[in-house]
């Protein structure tokens, strides 16, 4: 056991916030990690810019699988697959476009760590089905011995409910004894006071420290992060639009994430010399 720290993700076409990771982990981690990325059959286009990014970074291993399940499906079963690769002492959840964004972010979770609490991680948005009160795997870092022992399945029953991926958690947790902490969610449809403002995404908060940001999460989804905008107000019915409403949802998602990305990059630069 060489590192202490394995770092789990799946990966379809989302090959450019995966480096975005990377460089986040590679500027900000305290403690020796390993990352294993599985790319549940993107397409070739992405695969091959992921494999470009990959080489930039040491300790890095990635697999390429095809699979007939999609969606919150193929990410439960790709996520399974993983949990056969972790040999360390903590590992993590992490999405592609979810990212940690303080200097020691590791060392700060593994100190919160004790006999009780065994995972610490973000907090599901307010309003949603997902429970509020334990971790969700949007990034979510965990101690790795009670996590094998308690043998969770991530595989979804509901995807718009309660039973998304990784639900049985909360209760495996708590009827062994056990607990978890969150890092508090911020949306920034509402939220206005952190780095994000101007587009909407989820900034996590650890421990109430609003005047510093511990994550962040692009929300991407299954459908590019255009069920992000539809929603707005008046705005929605323009989207709705044929030809002309798809075309400015996936230019308005393509232009958040650009300057999610560049956001990200100006943090992790900043705390990284601090």
């Amino acid at each position: 056991m060489d590192k202490l720290i394995t770092i789990l993700t799946v990966n379809y076409n989302t090959a450019d916030f995966i480096n975005t990771v990377l460089y986040s982990l590679e500027k900000l981690t305290k403690n020796t990690y390993r990352v294993y990325i599985l790319d549940n059959g993107s397409p070739l286009s992405d695969y091959n810019k992921l494999k470009k990014y990959v080489k930039k970074y040491k300790n890095i291993h990635i697999e390429r699988r095809k699979i007939q399940l999609t969606g919150s499906q193929a990410h439960g079963d790709g996520l399974n697959y993983l949990f056969n690769k972790i040999n360390t002492k903590y590992f993590c959840i992490i999405d592609p476009d979810a990212i940690w964004l303080q200097k020691n972010w590791d060392q700060t979770l593994i100190n919160l760590i004790d006999n009780k609490t065994k995972i610490i991680g973000t907090q599901a948005p307010v309003g949603s089905k997902k429970y509020q009160d334990f971790p969700v795997v949007f990034a979510a870092f965990f101690e790795s011995e009670t996590f094998k022992r308690l043998n969770i399945n991530c595989m979804p029953q509901d995807t718009i409910g309660k039973k998304d991926v990784c639900y049985e958690l909360k209760d495996k947790y708590r009827n062994a004894g056990f607990d978890g902490k969150i890092i508090e969610m911020k949306n920034t449809r509402t939220y206005k006071k952190g780095p994000f403002n101007k587009i909407l995404c989820a900034e996590y908060y650890l421990n109430n420290d609003y005047n510093r940001i511990f994550a962040s999460h692009f929300s991407r989804g299954s459908t590019g992060g255009s069920n992000k905008y539809t929603r707005l107000g008046l705005r929605k019915y323009f989207y709705k639009i044929p030809i002309l409403g798809k075309i400015a949802l996936y230019r308005r998602g393509q232009n958040e994430k650009k300057y999610w990305i560049q956001t990200v990059k100006k943090i992790v630069d900043r705390e990284s010399k601090s």
